[in-house]
């Protein structure tokens, strides 16, 4: 059983509307995980200042993008507001609703985990579904009945994974530029990466370059990590430890379709068919997108609306004049809608 622990914090935000949580958990599902990540765990909690009220509040539980970890989104930003300071002064404004926002730390060796339980990188859907939501449901008045589960990119993906499974508990998703449509979100990225991680001589290799601190900053290690992690999450190999079955034949280049169809299985523009019992309870889906974005998700994106649409799902639809860089400009757009679903 997990055991977590609320920590007192230091100021060192001035928030008008907000104090905030920090939340140790001590994971056991992520026990063993395989690449010996940590099992404590520190998320954060930003939580309204005042009096409680007796429903208690709603709550926004908030994933991060593919290399990037949530309770980081506090940490200061040269020039502009953080993610913290932005919600603040949103609240202030009536321009989001009086929540609380939870900064799930789902961080990995490789960058990520999709939010979701893989044998090639540990139970982090279970971490959060398990051990840190009755966590925070033990420790703050939360109104149960109002969460939403929210992120961009990787974090968008998450969002549609968990509320496309656990309807129940996340009647409401936000997804910003969510991975999808693999055929041109992800294929493209493994063709790059392969001939890279074979001039490197593997996976292992890389792994020991990045604990020494001389991988991720080179221009072409996105894509190798991107390809590594997603293999990781989506078709780990079944014999070899911490080795990956790509999809491409990497001799030839065709497609694997054995493989590949591993893949598909976790493409939402799959699941979301696959899963439309569950799909039909949610009580709302923003869905958003840049025209310009170099993985190609706004054609994934209109291809998931459609989805959405044939199986009568309330939706929130919305394209933006930028690219996948852009997507952290959007989360004023996704309260605007949070105001309206729960005025």
């Amino acid at each position: 059983m997990a055991t977590g622990a609320v920590s007192p914090n230091l100021d060192l935000l001035p928030l008008k509307e907000f104090k905030i949580k920090s939340l140790i958990v001590q994971s056991q599902v992520l026990k063993n995980n395989p690449w010996k990540d940590p099992t404590q765990r520190h998320h954060v909690l930003l939580m309204p200042k005042g009096e409680v009220p007796r429903v208690g509040y709603p709550l926004v539980v908030v994933l991060a993008g593919f290399t990037g970890n949530s309770p980081s989104y506090l940490s200061p930003k040269s020039f502009e507001d953080n993610f913290a300071q932005i919600v603040d002064k949103a609240v202030g404004t009536g321009g989001c609703p009086r929540a609380c926002f939870l900064f799930v730390d789902g961080m990995t060796f490789w960058g990520g985990s999709q939010f979701i339980n893989s044998r090639g990188m540990g139970n982090y859907e279970d971490h959060l579904i398990e051990e840190v939501l009755p966590f925070v449901f033990s420790e703050f008045r939360i109104a149960k009945d109002r969460v939403c589960v929210m992120g961009g990119s990787s974090g968008g993906y998450g969002a549609l994974h968990l509320g496309s499974s656990y309807p129940k508990i996340f009647p409401w998703v936000a997804a910003v530029a969510p991975d999808c449509f693999f055929e041109q979100s992800l294929l493209p990225e493994i063709y790059t990466a392969l001939p890279i991680i074979a001039r490197y001589g593997g996976i292992r290799e890389i792994a020991g370059l990045l604990r020494e601190g001389r991988f991720h900053q080179r221009r072409e290690s996105h894509s190798v990590l991107n390809a590594i992690a997603m293999g990781l999450c989506y078709s780990p190999h079944p014999k070899a430890k911490n080795q990956v079955l790509f999809p491409i034949d990497e001799k030839t280049g065709k497609v694997q379709l054995k493989v590949w169809q591993k893949w598909l299985e976790h493409d939402p523009l799959i699941f979301l068919k696959a899963r439309k019992k569950n799909v039909v309870r949610l009580k709302g889906v923003f869905l958003d997108v840049g025209r310009e974005d170099q993985f190609h998700l706004q054609w994934g994106a209109r291809q998931l609306r459609e989805i959405l649409k044939k199986q009568n799902v309330s939706h929130h639809y919305s394209e933006y004049d930028g690219n996948h860089f852009d997507i952290s400009t959007r989360r004023p757009q996704v309260w605007s809608w949070l105001m309206k679903q729960w005025k």
